[in-house]
């Protein structure tokens, strides 16, 4: 996906993991490894950010496709408390870089994110003020979930 500065759909929702924590890493590889491969083949974009017990995701793409994904996100029986946050057209991907990029504290983050921190400290990577922004948010609703 190298489209970023086309307007295009974005939704982003919250959900609480509903997954074992003995099966979470092999579960997380799993849904990591599909949505890549499904997203790329649908002209999807996005990031998952996964903290404690939290999702925050936002996908970017076609309407009718994001919407999709979303109420079939909404059904999984890995999700509880699923709740849109925000949904619409905006000016361009902000994670166009990754089919579904990977946002947290852990090592095999993509986009690694200090959530423990008043202020969004990343790692190195090459970011854009909307990236920067949209990370802040998503950080935000993870923490608004679990009351930190």
């Amino acid at each position: 996906m190298d489209d970023t500065a086309d307007p295009v759909f974005h939704l982003v929702y919250r959900s609480s993991v509903r997954l074992l924590p003995e099966l979470r890493a092999a579960a997380l590889a799993d849904i990591f490894e599909v949505a890549r491969w499904k997203n790329d083949a649908l002209g999807v974009t996005g990031a998952l950010l996964i903290w404690q017990d939290v999702f925050v995701q936002v996908l970017e793409g076609d309407e009718s496709v994001v919407r999709t994904l979303y109420a079939t996100i909404h059904a999984d029986h890995r999700h509880d408390h699923v709740a849109l946050l925000d949904a619409g057209v905006v000016g361009e991907r902000v994670f166009g870089g990754w089919s579904m990029a990977r946002v947290g504290n852990d090592h095999g983050a993509d986009i690694p994110v200090e959530m423990d921190r008043e202020v969004a400290a990343a790692a190195p990577r090459p970011v854009v003020t909307v990236q920067n922004t949209m990370l802040d948010a998503m950080r935000e609703y993870a923490r608004d979930a679990v009351g930190a």
